[in-house]
């Protein structure tokens, strides 16, 4: 018994070339490239970066006054928690949901987050400081300042678990709603690319392609393309909910310990071991699976498609 069916209800997210989901969506199907070359962000090949990335449209605009956030503090407040915000709103709303009626309720808020790069830029000159740079770029307010403007009860925090972030953010919403802990969650990933000196310290551990071209399982993959998006997903019990996308029917996490071939390298046994602890005691067969999402990165050290296609049971 795992408690409460948990479904997600509402999706909102800014994506590279697309402000919404129907515009990704649309993209996607056109088979559009959305990893572009231009200087939204750095001048192509700055540093002998790779010249493409994936960038949103436009990241500088936010209604303050709607999310009620002072002036002094929307200056200096992270643009990641400003899609936050927005993405909250668009997601509540899409689970056919006015925002007040959540205020108050026992809503959790769980966010995956790595990079604040926009922390550092604040930080440039003394003489500039007024201290609302602490509280619009620090990682607890990345998620508390969701629970602020929204008014919800529950437990909120963000967390770093690299590339599983907000995988991992909404494992923990999930348990929280079945154990009690809330009886929704907002769950959302966010990352931007604003300080090419990160990009920098990827391509000198040799995890970019220099081409630009994320070739996931295929033996021509030499790196992945750094990109930006956020996301936001809205969790709720599936009798409190108005329209459902998808039910989650279990969400579990492990870690790959010590590894020989280093801390950045991935475990496939460990992997396998999950996925056989998830499928455990749910009335779901990997056999009855018929689509998988993968964390595919496309360096010389990820699973090879291979044993997808020609041996799934065994990795299943």
């Amino acid at each position: 018994m795992f408690g409460p069916e948990v479904v997600i209800t509402g999706i909102s997210g800014r994506f590279p070339e697309s402000d919404n989901i129907d515009e990704f969506r649309e993209n996607l199907f056109a088979g559009k490239d959305m990893v572009t070359e231009d200087d939204r962000r750095w001048p192509p090949g700055l540093f002998g970066l790779p010249k493409r990335n994936g960038k949103l449209k436009d990241i500088s605009r936010f209604d303050a006054s709607f999310f009620g956030v002072h002036a002094k503090q929307a200056d200096v407040m992270d643009p990641q928690l400003r899609h936050l915000l927005e993405l909250t709103y668009e997601a509540i709303v899409d689970a056919g949901m006015n925002p007040q009626e959540l205020r108050g309720s026992k809503t959790g808020v769980f966010i995956g987050q790595t990079f604040s790069e926009a922390q550092e830029y604040f930080a440039q000159d003394p003489d500039t400081f007024t201290g609302y740079s602490l509280t619009g770029t620090s990682r607890a307010m990345i998620a508390n300042r969701v629970a602020y403007v929204f008014d919800f009860k529950g437990p909120s925090y963000c967390l770093d678990t690299a590339c599983s972030s907000a995988l991992f953010a909404l494992q923990q919403a999930v348990t929280a709603i079945q154990r009690g802990d809330c009886d929704a969650a907002i769950v959302g990933g966010v990352n931007l690319l604003i300080k090419a000196h990160t990009s920098l310290q990827f391509q000198r551990l040799s995890m970019l392609s220099p081409r630009g071209t994320c070739r996931a399982f295929d033996s021509t993959g030499d790196g992945y393309v750094r990109s930006e998006t956020t996301a936001v997903l809205f969790l709720q019990k599936t009798n409190d909910a108005r329209r459902i996308y998808s039910t989650i029917v279990r969400a579990k996490t492990n870690t790959d310990g010590f590894k020989e071939q280093g801390i950045t390298y991935p475990a496939g046994a460990m992997q396998k071991r999950l996925i056989e602890d998830v499928f455990s005691g749910i009335p779901v067969k990997p056999e009855e699976v018929s689509y998988v999402e993968a964390h595919g990165t496309g360096t010389k050290v990820t699973v090879p498609l291979h044993i997808f296609l020609n041996s799934p049971n065994e990795y299943l």
